[in-house]
């Protein structure tokens, strides 16, 4: 029996605000043909040791992730971590709604950005004595006033605020509203897509078009990699072709699609009993891990990683995984073999304020010049790496600087 709609939707819908009228496109959901459904294989997943301090009991909301800062918003408040270390926590807001990483207002940089249950956006930052708080920047936004409900990254210079039976959209300037309602918000390359009632809502602000695709039962919708949307319902994984929704796997047995979420890697979906990454046209699937306990399963949630690994949440438990050759491992050895020669060999001039103005104090900043540092390190050219009189690397150690920097 097939699960799409060959319904045809045709309406207009008016900006507020702005006085323009939506392109509005109708879609059909198709069946591709049987060579289109996804091929399945093992996928080799390991628990991913990213923090060095226990997490506590709180049930966590969003995450939250740049380089190597990790923000966990849940009950307890909202506590950050970076390079695995704890930087703090602010348990002044204790009900969180959603999370993403933006550009920050008129700086360089990043902001890390939550919404809490009464609808204010706040970001993290780190005041005097290096301590974690938040500061409520609704009104740089523009948005003082008005309930938000999610929060998204659009790209670029874009954020997309799902409010209250409206769509808000930032560039940092301006922000432009639509009337439009919409929940499980997602976004990538300047657009936005979410969900309302059996359908698919998708919208360009580029071109300020919407499309609505009917799909009876939709429950969860992602961009990839590619910028493709795909989306789910309990029973099957759809990927919108042509302004057409094909059908490219089905469930089978006692499993059902709990979650769809991008990663660095490819695009994260959590089922019944497995989890599954989509990467190179293959679907590939492993158990969800024991770690898990039965009564979490019953709640779980998927969100994808910018490292590439997936987050697994549930009412009290936090698992991090990924692959082997994944972002979330090569962090874990960094920290395992890379961060002691650090510290012996290389902080009296690489930390943020050393003499070499460059800072390696981190992972990500290890990783940016990987290929450097194996020239450097491991092969000594142009100029070995420690200079001569600073100390030298044991036989162990370049092994290990050697294997790490060869992962990528």
């Amino acid at each position: 029996m097939s699960l799409v709609s060959r319904t045809r939707t045709r309406w207009p819908l008016w900006l507020r605000g702005v006085g323009l009228l939506l392109c509005l496109s109708g879609a059909r959901c198709e069946p591709g043909p049987a060579d289109a459904l996804l091929p399945t294989g093992e996928l080799a997943m390991l628990p991913i040791e990213w923090n060095e301090t226990p997490l506590g009991s709180a049930k966590v909301v969003a995450v939250a992730e740049h380089d190597d800062d990790i923000a966990l918003f849940g009950d307890t408040g909202v506590a950050l971590w970076s390079s695995g270390s704890s930087q703090g926590k602010d348990s002044s807001v204790r009900a969180w709604r959603s999370s993403a990483v933006v550009p920050a207002l008129g700086f360089p940089g990043r902001w890390l950005l939550g919404v809490d249950e009464e609808g204010k956006v706040y970001r993290l930052r780190i005041v005097a004595a290096q301590t974690l708080s938040l500061e409520d920047v609704s009104a740089r936004y523009k948005l003082a006033g008005k309930k938000v409900l999610e929060v998204v990254s659009l790209g670029g210079a874009q954020v997309g605020f799902a409010l209250d039976g409206r769509l808000a959209i930032s560039d940092g300037v301006t922000l432009r509203e639509y009337e439009l309602s919409v929940r499980g918000l997602v976004g990538g390359s300047g657009q936005a897509a979410g969900l309302w009632e059996d359908q698919v809502v998708l919208f360009d602000s580029k071109t300020e078009s919407l499309t609505k695709l009917d799909l009876p039962g939709v429950t969860h919708v992602a961009f990839d990699g590619q910028n493709q949307l795909w989306a789910a319902t309990r029973e099957a994984l759809f990927q919108l072709q042509d302004g057409v929704f094909r059908l490219v796997h089905r469930v089978d047995g006692e499993e059902a699609v709990r979650g769809l979420s991008l990663s660095s890697s490819g695009l994260w979906v959590l089922f019944a009993q497995t989890v599954g990454l989509v990467r190179d046209g293959q679907l590939l699937l492993a158990p969800i891990p024991s770690g898990v306990t039965m009564s979490a399963q019953e709640s779980l949630r998927l969100l994808g990683s910018p490292s590439g690994d997936a987050w697994l949440l549930g009412d009290s438990q936090v698992l991090r995984v990924g692959e082997q050759s994944g972002g979330g491992q090569d962090f874990v050895l960094w920290r395992k073999n890379m961060q002691p020669v650090f510290e012996r060999l290389c902080q009296s001039c690489h930390l943020p304020s050393g003499s070499a103005h460059l800072d390696l104090s981190t992972h990500s900043i290890w990783a940016r010049y990987r290929n450097v540092l194996g020239q450097r390190v491991v092969e000594g050219m142009p100029t070995p790496m420690p200079p001569v009189g600073t100390g030298t690397l044991t036989a162990d150690e370049r092994a290990q600087v050697a294997a790490w920097v060869s992962r990528r």
